[in-house]
């Protein structure tokens, strides 16, 4: 996020008509957004038939020529790309989840050990339902999440974006950590 003017910039341009501009900005952030993509993949496992480059894009398809004249600055495409990433990762875990779960055929190897190859899907789909609760009672904390967790935007980027110390996001993000936290445990007893 440390380029956001000239993100905000490129993006006044798209919503002012220019052409060029689209493809500028994608060439800007495509970099930052790969990197943010990697550590999406590395963070979700190995289960997801995907890798950082279709995630990256996939999540820049979601945001169609249409949506981008409409995004107000670099704080809200980054805030718009991270939900979009995160809906395509949901998508994909509850693919994954439904197939095990009988929507496809299984191919089962036997082994000495026993794995749980599914575990970070299931976890992916925990994290988004508790997510969800959050963004009820707390817009900003769940935005937070998204920006650091899902867009990878680091906590001093996230700082300088809403004017407040790293202190203050590193306390929040705390908060939103316990609250996620409980809101899985709590899923999970009740299951």
């Amino acid at each position: 996020m440390s380029a956001r003017p000239e993100v905000t910039d490129l993006l006044a341009r798209v919503a002012s008509g220019d052409a060029s501009a689209r493809e500028s900005l994608f060439e800007r952030v495509y970099d930052e957004l790969k990197r943010v993509a990697r550590g999406q993949m590395r963070r979700s496992g190995e289960w997801l038939p995907i890798d950082p480059t279709t995630l990256l894009h996939e999540a820049w398809i979601k945001l169609d020529a249409a949506k981008l004249p409409k995004l107000d600055g670099s704080r809200h495409f980054y805030n718009v790309f991270g939900q979009a990433m995160r809906q395509i990762l949901v998508d994909y875990a509850r693919s994954h989840t439904a197939q095990r779960r009988g929507g496809g055929i299984a191919h089962t190897d036997l082994t000495e050990r026993i794995e749980e190859p599914h575990k970070s899907a299931d976890d992916l789909l925990a994290v988004d339902a508790a997510l969800s609760k959050l963004e009820a009672c707390d817009p900003e904390l769940a935005e937070l999440v998204e920006w650091h967790f899902f867009a990878g935007i680091s906590f001093v980027d996230i700082a300088n974006a809403r004017s407040v110390t790293e202190r203050t996001v590193r306390r929040h993000w705390d908060l939103a950590r316990m609250f996620l936290a409980d809101a899985i445990g709590s899923a999970a007893a009740s299951a």
